[in-house]
C-alpha cells in the first residue's frame, strides 16, 4: 500500500511509451556513519539511443518534449498581420451554445487584437521566433486584427465517425471540417492565405475526431491545421465545446467552458503563428512538439481573482485590453536559455525576462501519487494524493488543486474523480479518489494547483493496457542501523516498448511507516547512488524533507538532462543508505522506502509518474558491532585466503629449488 507522498518533480514530460531505470546496491565502505553528509550533486548517466519523433497532435500533454524550439525551415504565418475570424458552426436545431459563450469568445479576440504590440501577454512570446526566406530572417510580430465573427448554419454530416459518448451524439471528422470550412469561405467570399486564421467552434453535443483517430472527448482540447494550394492556404483551428478538463480549474469569466475555450484558442493561435503547416514545419522541439504543446498544463502564477467570494476558482493570469483571462503559458527559448530547465514556460515576453529565483515563495514543486498507479479496472476508487511545496522548501497550505484526466493511448475513455478539486492542508497535501473505466486505455491523471499554476501527472494503465506498462522491482533492506553501516539496495524499471524513453529520473522516497513513532529528517540520512554499476562511482543524492506529521524525505537521481532507457531494456540504479547515530531504534517499522520512475518536462518542470516499486517497511535497529559487519568479515576472510595463497606459493617455490 503506497503512502501519501511528498514527491518531487524534476525536468521532462511523458509519452504513451514507458521508461525504466533502477538502482542496485554494492558492498563498499565499511566505516560506520554518525554524522549527516553534506549535500551533493545528483548521480549522472550518459544519454544514449536515437530520438523518437512522435506524430504530434494537440492534446493535453507533451510526451518526451525536448526543448528548445528549433527552426525547421517551413513557413510561419504572416510576420506582419494576422486576422482572426471566428466561425461558430451551429445548424438549426443543434444544441445552442450556452449564454455568454459566443460573446465571450468574440470579446477575447477583440481584446487580443486591441493589445497588439504589448509585451505583457502570451502572444508577445511569439516575437522571439522568425520566418526565413532566401537566407533572410523576418521576426514574427504580435499584430493581430479581429475579423467579423460568423455563424455557419449548414447541417452537420450524417456519417463520418461514431461518437463514444451519449452526451455528444454528433461526431465530425477533420475531413468533414475541412470540406465545410472551404465551402463556407468560398460562399462568404472570405480571404485565404497565411494572414488569416479561422477557429471553428462547435456547440455542445458535438465530438470531433482528429486525423489520427483521437477524439475531443478523450484526448485533446483542440488542434490547428492547414490545407489548400499555395496562396490559397486555409489555416484553421478545431475548437470543440468542452464542459471540463480544458479549463485549468479557473473561471474568471464565470464559466469553465468559456474560459477553457479561450485557453484552447490561445494555445492554437500562438501555435498556428509559429508553425502553421504540419507537412513543412517551422518551429518544433527535438520530438516534434510545438510552442504550446511544451507548456500544456502550465499556467504560471495568478495575478488575482475576479470574485472575492470564490477566490480559488476565479483566478486570472492575463489582463488583455482591460479584461481578465486564465490561459496556459507558451514556451520561450530566451527564458529557457537564460534560466534553465523548469523555467521555459512564460505568460509574456515581459515575464520571460524576470529572474525566477527572485520569488522564493512561488510554487516550486507539485507531487502526485495514485494508488495503484499501474492498473485500474474500474472496480473501486483508488486514492490520489498531491503535495505542493514552495521554493523555500515549505509545504503550501490552502492551495486549491483541481483534477482532470485524459487518454494518452488506447481504445476508450478514462474514469472519474470523486472530487474535482481539493484544498491542501498544513502539510501541503490534497486528496481525492479516482475510479477507472472499463476501457483498454492508458490514462493520465492531472493535478493542477492554483497558486503557481503548475501540474503533476500520474499514469494509470487500464485493462489490457497494463500489458505495456513498465515493471518495477527493488531489493530494499528490511532494516537500517542508526550509527551503523550503510545498506546497499537496488530499484529496477523495465521498458517493454519499442520506443526509446528520454528525460527520465528516479526518485527515492522515505515515508513514515503506518505506526511510526520516530520522525526521520533528511539530515538524518545519507544517500549515494550509481547509475553505472554496483562498483560505482557513487554520487551523493541531495535529500529534502522529513517524515514528521506524515511527510517524507525524498531525493532525485537525475544527471540534469534526464536519463535514457532504450527499447526492451532496463536501467538499474545502485543505492547506499546510512542513518545517523542518535535516531531512535524501534521494534516496529518506522520508515518505508519507495522508488518512482518519472518523465519530466524540461520546459515547465512538470513531471509524470510512470511506475513505482510500492512501499516496503523498514525497521530501525541497533547497529551491528564493527567486528560482526559481514563486509569486514568477508574482507578478512578474503585477506586471509590471499595471505594463505601467497604463503603457499612461497612454500612451493622454496620446495622446488634444487
Amino acid at each position: 500500500m503506497k503512502r501519501p507522498s511528498s514527491r518531487r518533480l524534476g525536468v521532462s514530460a511523458a509519452s504513451a511509451v514507458v521508461i525504466a531505470l533502477a538502482v542496485v546496491g554494492s558492498l563498499a565502505g565499511v566505516a560506520a556513519w554518525s554524522a549527516p553528509a553534506a549535500a551533493g550533486a545528483s548521480a549522472s548517466s550518459e544519454a544514449s539511443g536515437e530520438k523518437s519523433i512522435f506524430d504530434p497532435h494537440d492534446g493535453h500533454y507533451c510526451d518526451g518534449c525536448q526543448p528548445p524550439l528549433d527552426y525547421q525551415g517551413g513557413p510561419t504565418m504572416d510576420t506582419q498581420t494576422i486576422e482572426v475570424i471566428p466561425i461558430f458552426w451551429q445548424p438549426d436545431g443543434a444544441e445552442p451554445f450556452p449564454a455568454g459563450y459566443v460573446d465571450g469568445i468574440n470579446q477575447y479576440v477583440t481584446d487580443v487584437a486591441a493589445a497588439s504590440g504589448h509585451n505583457d501577454n502570451v502572444y508577445s512570446v511569439a516575437n522571439e521566433y522568425y520566418d526565413e526566406s532566401s537566407g533572410a530572417k523576418t521576426a514574427l510580430t504580435y499584430n493581430i486584427t479581429a475579423g467579423t465573427p460568423l455563424t455557419d448554419t449548414t447541417a452537420f454530416p450524417d456519417t463520418g465517425c461514431t461518437s463514444d459518448s451519449a452526451a455528444t451524439p454528433i461526431c465530425i471528422t477533420d475531413d468533414q471540417l475541412r470540406t465545410e470550412l472551404a465551402q463556407f469561405i468560398k460562399d462568404q467570399g472570405l480571404p485565404t492565405g497565411m494572414g488569416e486564421f479561422y477557429p471553428v467552434f462547435f456547440p455542445p453535443g458535438v465530438q470531433t475526431q482528429d486525423r489520427d483517430g483521437t477524439t475531443s472527448n478523450s484526448s485533446y482540447c483542440g488542434y490547428h491545421r492547414m490545407f489548400g494550394d499555395a496562396s490559397q492556404e486555409i489555416v484553421y483551428g478545431n475548437e470543440p465545446f468542452e464542459e471540463a478538463n480544458c479549463d485549468g480549474g479557473q473561471s474568471p469569466n464565470g464559466s469553465l467552458a468559456l474560459d477553457g475555450g479561450i485557453s484552447t484558442l490561445s494555445h492554437e493561435l500562438v501555435e498556428a503563428m509559429t508553425d502553421p503547416n504540419g507537412d513543412t514545419p517551422a518551429w518544433l522541439d527535438a520530438t516534434a512538439h510545438e510552442i504550446g504543446d511544451i507548456c500544456a498544463e502550465d499556467y504560471g502564477t495568478a495575478l488575482g481573482s475576479t470574485d472575492p467570494a470564490n477566490p480559488f476558482t476565479t483566478e486570472y493570469n492575463q489582463v488583455i485590453n482591460g479584461h481578465k483571462y486564465y490561459t496556459q503559458t507558451e514556451f520561450s527559448n530566451a527564458a529557457f536559455k537564460k534560466y534553465g530547465p523548469g523555467f521555459g514556460c512564460a505568460q509574456s515576453a515581459q515575464q520571460a525576462s524576470a529572474d525566477p529565483s527572485k520569488s522564493p515563495e512561488d510554487i516550486a514543486q507539485v507531487f502526485s501519487d495514485v494508488t495503484p498507479n499501474m492498473t485500474s479496472h474500474g472496480n473501486e476508487p483508488v486514492d490520489v494524493s498531491v503535495t505542493v511545496i514552495n521554493r523555500a522548501g515549505d509545504a503550501v497550505e490552502g492551495d486549491r488543486v483541481s483534477f482532470s484526466t485524459y487518454a494518452v493511448s488506447g481504445d476508450g475513455s478514462c474514469g472519474q474523480f470523486g472530487d474535482a478539486s481539493a484544498m491542501t492542508d498544513a502539510q501541503g497535501n490534497a486528496t481525492t479518489t479516482y475510479t477507472g473505466s472499463s476501457g483498454t486505455v492508458t490514462c493520465a491523471l492531472v493535478a493542477l494547483e492554483a497558486k503557481g499554476g503548475h501540474s503533476s501527472i500520474s499514469r494509470v494503465y487500464q485493462g489490457k493496457a497494463a500489458e505495456t506498462a513498465p515493471q518495477a522491482t527493488d531489493t530494499f533492506p528490511a532494516t537500517l542501523e542508526p550509527g551503523g553501516f550503510e545498506k546497499s539496495f537496488t530499484t529496477t524499471f523495465t521498458n517493454p516498448t519499442k520506443e526509446t524513453i528520454h528525460s527520465a529520473q528516479v526518485e527515492l522516497d522515505v515515508f513514515p511507516a503506518d505506526k511510526a513513532t520516530v520522525a526521520v529528517d533528511s539530515a538524518d540520512l545519507r544517500l549515494t547512488a550509481s547509475t553505472t554499476g554496483p562498483g560505482g562511482p557513487f554520487v551523493p543524492v541531495d535529500l529534502t524533507g522529513s517524515t514528521k506529521d506524515g511527510g517524507a524525505v525524498f531525493g532525485i537521481v537525475d544527471p540534469g538532462d534526464g536519463l535514457t532507457l532504450e527499447p526492451h531494456s532496463e536501467l538499474t540504479v545502485y543505492f547506499r543508505m546510512g542513518v545517523a547515530d542518535g535516531v531512535p531504534t524501534h521494534e516496529a517499522p518506522q520508515v518505508a522506502l519507495e522508488a518512482y520512475l518519472d518523465q519530466v518536462n524540461a520546459a515547465s518542470g512538470a513531471g509524470t509518474t510512470i511506475a513505482d516499486t510500492y512501499a516496503s517497511d523498514v525497521r530501525l535497529v541497533g547497529a551491528t558491532p564493527w567486528y560482526l559487519d559481514p563486509r569486514l568479515i568477508v574482507g578478512v576472510v578474503v585477506g586471509l585466503i590471499a595471505i594463505g595463497a601467497g604463503a603457499f606459493v612461497v612454500y612451493r617455490r622454496h620446495e622446488s629449488r634444487p
